[in-house]
């Protein structure tokens, strides 16, 4: 048989997981000692791993798919039962673990709690090496008697000899350690004089019978009285004494010191009943209608299935004051909580009570027999005289709500692992609680707008309905101008506070009788009963402007907020919820584009909206189709009048109504992102094209336009790489991208135009002077050119101011290193003043209409 190295521990571990083998064994570096590890997972390996090796102490989880803990403690019994076997596991039931103790398992370890893991095999080795010190003293024994009292005196049981009085005439010195006595104290004395009373009448009643039949006991659990007032248990041995002549004089026994281990079978008694509540609260949640029921159903769980004489849940009515929500079990423990300075505490009184306490800080307050009972002041003789041994307070919630209390008529240890489960226990009725509460939003949300708490979308169409069946109604939906500004640049926290607060100031103008509801986004809508088609509509437009007069105050900042609004009156103009909806929309969309406060709904505002769906639903497949076309406007030299390169502008050929004004479909592009497929059909086809004029040895720069929604994608950059690594140079490619956008987001264009510019792309910023900060971040950015905006262009020859800040735009962009191209020229005169500038390139109809690519390459470049 292999044996281990020395100052090697061998563990043998009947375990199907290898990964808790490593938690146990990382938890097992702390002894300080080499280990060795060898893992088996079903009984014939278990038997070849004990005839092959003789491990130190063995480690087995308790279930195993096939192979049960128990199974493997009856093999290790029968092959080596000197080695120790703990149980490491965690799923084992409480009349499981207690028999497996039984058994003659020495220790069970929670997988949960393996920091007991070291401890119990450090034990564990020692209660070995004393077991196999006492098998050597029973060899010994037979030998020499004087032999046999040295080792007596050096084992950790108790050991001793009484007469037929019970008296002790022999006792070795580990009665010291396990009742604190010394030998002389208790030899010579009633050896029944330490018992707890109990455990004494039981004793005294059955030794007649015993001494009568000449019979010993066998593992007799009794209770014993320590020096220092505690309680240790002992598992008792004993077998007559006979004289030579066969008469019985007394008994010689030994006492086991198995207080920890009944102290742990308790444990796992109270843990599993704890988890029996656990299990239990997660049904009493499906059951219960309202938090009230909740709560109350948690305290009866408490007591019937947790072991607790009473329980009692307290909610915050103040910052330190509470009220009973929910109680059950003993009535006298439960009238504590009527006392007066129970939930409000007297600042001037001896202290706070356990539960006020808890509240206060939020922390759990444990209440025990004795004087280190680590309650308030006053309160421990005031619960031992209702019989409460022992009282936690466990706070609820993160931020705290309530506390939970629990009394117990019996000492409790609280130790980590229950506190553990009765902090999962608060934290199942916090979950409960909030799940119940979430609940009741949840029917509060199907009808409310959950920033404003205003009717939503759903509720808004149930209201027309009603309202339009009393009569006509004049309908308004108002929208907050620059809404998206403010929840971009201030966050979505300081957009929801406007939101609440412009609902409040519109709900407090609301006339009675209307009804104000909140859709969705930063869209109102109010509903007045019809009167008078035009003054209503002045009324609605005297209210908004009632609610813009002051200033809304948001987190400490004025907002000065504008509205554009939209009117109809139905059913004269919409007859259906839906067909107000779409009414109003369309509507308030011409209000913006031409930013008006308030428009009223015509049949035009109608039919714009229906073209602009019409338009989305056959752009949506205009790429697939191949509808769209690039058209080229050339760029020259101001000076010379040679070609430099031209800009590539995007065309929508519709199968039936032919070209479509970009103005009309690029911004249906923007608001849909259609925009990012269609800007990538268009690189790629600039690249296709400006190859074929490299390979005819035409070095010509195309310019493309990127978009802001194509700028702000996360992918950007990369796919544009990708596609210059497949199609071409990148050189040939000149990027045009808007001030305006820029500025938007300047750092992250700054990161931008530097790595465009890094796989060679020219960079130029378009309709430069329409933006802002302009002068301040120019110098920073990576370009190679500016555009001077046409709206500049075409005052140049009739206004002095406009002449002058072009001037100073040309010199400002050469003093940086940057050309200057100015697009729109249209006559000769602007074309002159642009090149006494130093204007360096020109756009315009005047040299060049924007063409298609066949009638470009065939006019410009033959």
């Amino acid at each position: 048989m292999q044996m281990p190295a020395a100052n090697e521990l061998s563990i043998l571990f009947v375990e199907d997981s290898a990964l808790d083998v490593e938690l146990s064994l990382h938890e097992l570096n702390g002894l300080g000692r080499k280990l060795s590890a060898t893992r088996v997972s079903d009984a014939e390996a278990l038997r070849d791993a004990l005839t092959r090796s003789s491990p130190d102490v063995i480690l087995s989880d308790f279930s195993m798919p096939g192979f049960s803990g128990m199974h493997a403690l009856e093999i290790v019994r029968e092959l080596a039962p000197e080695i120790p076997f703990i149980f490491v596991s965690g799923t084992i039931g409480e009349e499981a673990a207690i028999e497996a103790l039984q058994q003659g398992a020495v220790d069970y370890v929670l997988k949960e709690n393996l920091r007991r893991l070291q401890p119990a095999v450090e034990r564990a080795l020692r209660t070995a090496a004393t077991r196999r010190q006492m098998q050597d003293m029973q060899r010994a024994l037979r030998e020499s008697e004087e032999r046999f009292r040295t080792i007596v005196e050096t084992t950790e049981d108790w050991v001793w000899e009484m007469d037929l009085h019970c008296i002790h005439n022999y006792v070795n010195s580990s009665v010291m350690k396990i009742l604190g006595y010394p030998p002389d104290e208790v030899i010579g004395r009633d050896a029944l004089a330490l018992m707890v009373d109990e455990d004494r009448a039981e004793v005294e009643q059955a030794l007649p019978k015993l001494l009568a039949a000449r019979k010993g006991w066998h593992r007799w659990t009794l209770r014993w009285r320590h020096r220092d007032g505690s309680i240790r248990v002992l598992e008792s041995t004993a077998h007559p004494v006979m004289d030579h002549a066969g008469v019985l004089t007394g008994y010689r026994g030994v006492d086991r010191d198995v207080t920890e281990r009944v102290q742990q079978e308790a444990k796992i008694r109270q843990l599993a009943r704890i988890h029996a509540v656990l299990s239990a609260l997660g049904n009493a949640v499906l059951r219960s209608r309202d938090t009230s029921e909740l709560l109350d159903q948690s305290c009866r769980l408490a007591v019937v299935q947790g072991g607790f004489e009473a329980a009692a849940i307290l909610v915050r009515t103040s910052a330190s004051t509470l009220s009973v929500a929910s109680s059950f079990g003993e009535p006298a423990m439960l009238a504590l909580l009527a006392r007066p300075d129970a939930l409000h505490p007297d600042p001037a009184g001896p202290g706070a009570s356990p539960f006020s306490e808890a509240l206060r800080t939020a922390s759990m307050i444990v209440t025990r027999d004795g004087p280190d009972n680590g309650a308030p002041s006053g309160w421990p003789a005031a619960m031992a005289h209702v019989g409460i041994a022992a009282q936690i307070s466990l706070p609820i919630g993160a931020e705290t709500w309530g506390v939970m209390s629990l009394f117990a008529r019996t000492p409790q240890a609280f130790d980590a692992d229950e506190i553990e489960l009765l902090k999962r226990l608060t934290d199942e009725v916090d979950y409960a609680r909030d799940f119940l509460a979430k609940s009741e939003r949840l029917q509060f949300l199907a009808y409310n707008n959950p920033t404003t708490s205003l009717p939503n979308r759903t509720a808004l169409r149930d209201l027309l309905l009603s309202r339009l069946e009393d009569g006509p109604q004049v309908i308004a939906m108002i929208d907050i101008e620059r809404f998206r500004y403010f929840n971009r640049t201030r966050g979505r926290r300081f957009g929801d506070a406007l939101l609440r607060e412009v609902g409040a100031r519109l709900q407090s103008l609301t006339p009675k009788g209307a009804v104000l509801a909140h859709p969705g986004d930063d869209a109102f809508v109010l509903a007045i009963a019809q009167t008078d088609g035009d003054g209503d509509t002045r009324a609605i437009e005297a209210l908004l402007n009632r609610c813009t007069a002051q200033p809304f105050m948001i987190q400490g900042e004025q907002v000065h907020a504008r509205f554009h609004c939209s009117v109809l009156m139905a059913p004269l103009q919409a007859q259906t919820p839906d067909a107000i909806e779409h009414g109003l929309v369309a509507a308030l969309a011409e209000a913006k584009a031409l930013d008006h406060p308030l428009l009223a709904y015509t049949e035009g505002a109608r039919q714009r909206m229906a073209r602009q769906v019409t338009l989305e639903r056959d752009l949506r497949r205009a790429l697939g189709n191949r509808e769209f076309e690039l058209h080229l406007q050339p760029k020259y030299n101001a000076v010379t009048r040679q070609l430099t390169g031209a800009e590539g502008l995007l065309r929508w050929r519709h199968p039936t109504q032919g070209l479509v004004s970009p103005a009309e479909f690029i911004p249906v592009l923007e608001d849909t992102g259609m925009i990012v497929a269609v800007g990538a059909w268009v690189r790629q086809e600039s690249l296709r094209i400006a190859r074929r004029w490299r390979a005819r040895g035409q070095e010509l720069r195309l310019a493309v336009n990127v978009s802001a929604r194509e700028l702000r994608q996360a992918d950007f950059m990369s796919s544009y790489e990708a596609l210059l690594t497949a199609d071409g140079d990148g050189r040939a490619l000149e990027v045009e991208i808007t001030e305006s956008l820029l500025m938007d987001d300047i750092e992250r264009s700054i990161a931008v135009l530097h790595r465009l510019r890094a796989i060679g792309c020219r960079i130029a910023i378009d309709d430069f002077g329409t933006g802002y900060s302009s002068l301040n971040y120019l110098s920073r950015l990576p370009a190679d050119a500016l555009k001077i905006d046409q709206t500049f262009v075409a005052r140049l020859a009739t206004d002095h101011d406009t002449l002058d800040l072009v001037k100073n735009i040309v010199a400002l962009a050469h003093s940086i290193g940057l050309a200057v191209v100015a697009e729109g020229v249209e006559s000769e005169e602007q074309a002159s003043l642009l090149r006494h500038m130093g204007c360096d390139e020109l756009q315009g109809f005047l040299l060049g209409r924007p063409l298609p690519v066949a009638d470009f390459e065939r006019s410009v470049l033959a």
